[in-house]
């Protein structure tokens, strides 16, 4: 026993003594950055942008069930969109979700290679006149930057002389910045001169860096007329953290020092997109001129076929008048009526926002109210031959009410199949996204047009209590993700359940359209029956501010009507907004608005085949 311990005392000084370099690998490096488009944040969007020894390279990855034509489509620039290019570079006929395809960026189209040329030249920054871009790494060459940066005709030369470079340019060190003016910016990066919309002025600091500057006026105040106004941020936390770093970047102590006159900066990447502008380069105004000479052409051509086309005129018309009968005969036979899927937000045990208190008799729950409004719109749309499907039924409701209950009540349900009781917010609005498709989806095999559907969700919002009104969000198709699936029991279990949500990028652009411009019609409708409205930025919002990050209710983000908002009646928080969400009287009067709305969107709608 005696000769074991003391062979086992010896083994273990023998493993204490090795060195730690021995024991671990030395980890290298890696030369490759990561990056990802705006608005997508899932791990199949993250890319990979190095040097590979030769010349900068992109990696990424198929999304979930896309094809080589896809893929093609969604990542190559038009000359090399084909499958060929996509097998050649992928070196494989089946594409692998988890495996990483190499591509040289000149291949690559320019939302993606500018992006990865950002991540890669971190340091480059946008100026007043030139895009900045500083040598980073030991491989750069000014034929390379060039390469990189500039449109056709273009070259190496002219960086040399515009930016009066030593030895011609041929040894570049760390750190030499290299100015490349706007008009040289090859247009196909989505690298853009900076402008900003007045009051906002742009202005450059000491070290290069562009910021917003904002003249305060007498009267206003930091919360309200800078980050509420200029940065889009509306809920409570969110603004206070805006504020706080503003006054750390400003050297103000206290917002209550701000002067009038006094100027504050703003990062530009803290803007509101409605107040930045970003101006095209001028490659864009001669493909227009080219166009309009094109135009020119064709019109001598037609003036010469005019005295042969004069012989059939008569021909001709007669032709017209018959396809006209015929169209407004079919337009007859496929006349459908207006579905309108009515959702109330939140129910049983989740109520959403609440406010007020017992003691001021203001106390109000979301769910409530907009259960309420929505009741008074089934009526209103009943009247007008509009036909509704509701989401949302609480059995002991069946009816507007006078006044709100003061105690919130937990038996509202969602109307899928079986039903399912709300005891989870994350999980009841999961449920509203396989309803609301599952309902379009039986509306479109009776062949009603995809136009006459609408989906309107009701909500009452939780603001900073300085902003009162109404706002309607839209489905901005940037913030719209390829595919929903989930595989828990509990949406198994249900009937409306689909594995096949998938979303197209081109329905989503025309869906942004028609949301976009419904939206905007529920607003000014609201204005001409004198409800209060977001007046600090705009009342019409393709996306909200959550952690910092843009983002976008799960209901609209996963919808499959064309045209879905999400209106926010008015600000749970703000006294006024709270204390006339009480009264019946504006109850009625929000729900006749967006009834007025609706007919509206269809009066002024070309192409829609509807009846009321």
């Amino acid at each position: 026993m005696k000769i074991k311990y003391f062979v086992f005392c010896l083994v273990l000084f023998g493993l204490s003594g090795l060195p730690a370099s021995s024991s671990a690998k030395s980890t290298k490096q890696s030369n490759w950055q990561s990056f990802q488009l705006q608005y997508q944040s899932s791990e199949t969007a993250k890319m990979l942008v190095g040097w590979n020894g030769k010349r900068l390279v992109v990696k990424l990855k198929p999304l979930v069930g896309e094809g080589g034509y896809s893929l093609a489509r969604r990542v190559l620039l038009s000359n090399f969109r084909s499958l060929k290019t996509i097998r050649k570079y992928s070196k494989t006929r089946r594409l692998y979700r988890n495996r990483f395809i190499t591509f040289p960026l000149k291949v690559i189209n320019g939302s993606i290679r500018s992006s990865a040329l950002k991540a890669v030249f971190f340091k480059d920054k946008a100026g007043i006149g030139y895009w900045k871009h500083r040598v980073t790494f030991a491989w750069e060459t000014t034929s390379m930057i060039a390469g990189l940066f500039t449109k056709e005709g273009i070259k190496a030369g002219h960086l040399v002389r515009y930016n009066k470079m030593r030895n011609k340019g041929n040894i570049l060190k760390k750190g030499d910045v290299i100015k490349i003016p706007w008009k040289w910016i090859s247009p196909e990066l989505s690298l853009r001169q900076v402008s900003l919309k007045p009051p906002l002025k742009l202005k450059q600091d000491k070290l290069g860096k562009l910021y917003a500057h904002y003249q305060m006026k007498p009267g206003e105040t930091l919360y309200s007329s800078v980050v509420i106004r200029f940065t889009g941020r509306l809920l409570n936390d969110e603004v206070n953290q805006v504020a706080n770093k503003l006054l750390k970047l400003n050297n103000i102590s206290d917002a209550k020092l701000i002067q009038s006159r006094q100027k504050i900066r703003i990062p530009l990447e803290w803007l509101s997109e409605e107040f930045l502008v970003s101006q095209t380069n001028d490659i864009f105004s001669r493909k227009t001129s080219v166009k309009k000479t094109k135009k020119k052409k064709t019109k001598k051509i037609r003036s010469s076929k005019v005295a042969v086309s004069k012989k059939n005129h008569k021909q001709g018309k007669s032709i017209q008048k018959a396809v006209a009968q015929k169209t407004k005969s079919k337009r007859k036979k496929n006349v459908h009526k207006i579905h309108v899927i009515l959702d109330s937000g939140h129910g049983g045990r989740d109520p959403g926002a609440s406010a007020g208190s017992r003691k001021n008799n203001d106390i109000i729950y979301e769910d409530e109210v907009v259960y309420d409004i929505s009741k008074r719109m089934s009526k209103l749309f009943k009247k007008q031959g509009i036909i509704v499907h509701p989401t949302l039924a609480d059995p002991n409701q069946k009816q507007p009410i006078r006044y709100l209950s003061r105690s919130n009540d937990r038996d509202e349900h969602l109307l899928v199949t079986p039903r399912y009781l709300t005891r989870n917010a994350r999980i009841g609005v999961n449920m509203r996204v396989y309803l609301v498709n599952h309902i379009f989806k039986q509306l479109r095999k009776k062949k009603v047009p995809s136009e006459n559907i609408l989906f309107i969700s009701l909500h009452g919002d939780a603001l900073h209590s300085s902003l009162s009104g109404a706002m309607v969000y839209f489905p901005d198709s940037r913030l719209r993700r390829g595919r929903f699936n989930l595989s828990s029991k509990i949406y198994r279990k249900r009937k409306e359940y689909s594995t096949k949500l998938t979303f197209n990028p081109r329905d989503n652009k025309y869906s942004e359209k028609l949301s976009k411009s419904f939206g905007k019609v529920i607003i000014n409708q609201f204005r001409k029956l004198n409800l209060r409205t977001h007046r600090v930025s705009s009342a019409v919002r393709g996306y909200l501010y959550r952690k910092g990050k843009k983002t976008l209710p799960a209901v609209l983000r996963y919808s499959k009507v064309p045209t879905s908002v999400l209106v926010e009646i008015a600000n749970l928080n703000n006294r006024l907004d709270r204390r006339d969400l009480l009264k019946s009287k504006t109850r009625q009067q929000i729900a006749k608005a967006i009834i007025n709305s609706v007919t509206a969107h269809f009066d002024r709608s070309s192409g829609l085949v509807a009846q009321r």
